[in-house]
């Protein structure tokens, strides 16, 4: 388990950020009942996420920049497939892609926190890894969820690793799925967000800038499951010479 850095500052503003996205949470939380007590709601449910987001990163002292390589279609559903970097990774994604409307496919450990789970049991999807059947079950319940024309994220390395900002190797499930329902994949380079916060070998953070580079989407027309490492691969390598390119490797 990570510890907490002994740096004053730093181990202030970890503090600080958290007890903010507390007090933001029990703001919205009526709200939020509200619009996930019926999934026709959903989408509400996503904007209050940003708006919540919007004011976590102000307040953290955050600044974020999204790049888009090529224009995105709002009412194209996409599986966004982003490097995994930190908890505000989620936070981050909500505010930058504000054309689109999305969920999260994450780990089931998500589900055990106290009021955020909220969204893990309604508008997102968690995925138990190590029970085989709920693991199952958390995908065919994601092979079903782009007739509402939702996007998904999923993040293909599955964790946040303990070597970030490097990439472990991703693994096969986002591109199946894009493949069999012929969704196309958004990549999505994160470059800076375990500055803001990191918990991969000490707890530490500090207000800054950060970075979002949208990559041009790969369309999956054709593709046959054969087709799976390849997709991967592709995507794997232009998150990375984005991450080198900013001195992330």
């Amino acid at each position: 388990m990570a510890k907490f850095t002994r740096n004053p500052l730093r181990l202030a503003y970890i503090v600080y950020l958290g007890t903010i996205a507390m007090m933001l949470f029990f703001l919205i939380y009526p709200f939020l009942r509200y619009a996930l007590a019926n999934a026709a709601r959903y989408p509400l449910g996503h904007r209050i996420r940003r708006f919540w987001g919007n004011w976590l990163m102000l307040l953290g002292m955050v600044k974020i920049k999204t790049i888009f390589e090529a224009p995105i279609d709002g009412n194209q559903p996409y599986i966004i497939t982003p490097n995994h970097t930190s908890y505000v990774d989620i936070a981050t994604l909500t505010v930058g892609l504000k054309k689109l409307d999305f969920s999260f496919m994450a780990k089931a450990e998500l589900l055990k926190i106290p009021l955020f789970s909220i969204w893990f049991k309604t508008i997102d999807i968690a995925v138990d890894r190590k029970n085989a059947r709920k693991a199952a079950e958390a995908y065919i319940k994601a092979t079903k969820f782009f007739d509402s024309g939702r996007s998904l994220v999923i993040f293909p390395e599955g964790t946040i690793s303990a070597q970030v900002p490097k990439m472990i190797k991703f693994k096969d499930g986002p591109f199946k799925l894009a493949i069999e329902k012929q969704i196309p994949i958004l990549p999505v380079s994160i470059l800076g967000n375990h500055l803001i916060f990191d918990d991969s070998k000490k707890i530490t953070g500090r207000p800054g800038f950060v970075t979002q580079y949208v990559h041009k989407p790969i369309s999956t027309k054709g593709l046959t499951l054969e087709d799976v490492e390849a997709l991967k691969m592709q995507v794997f390598d232009s998150i990375n010479i984005k991450l080198h390119e900013y001195g992330y490797q």
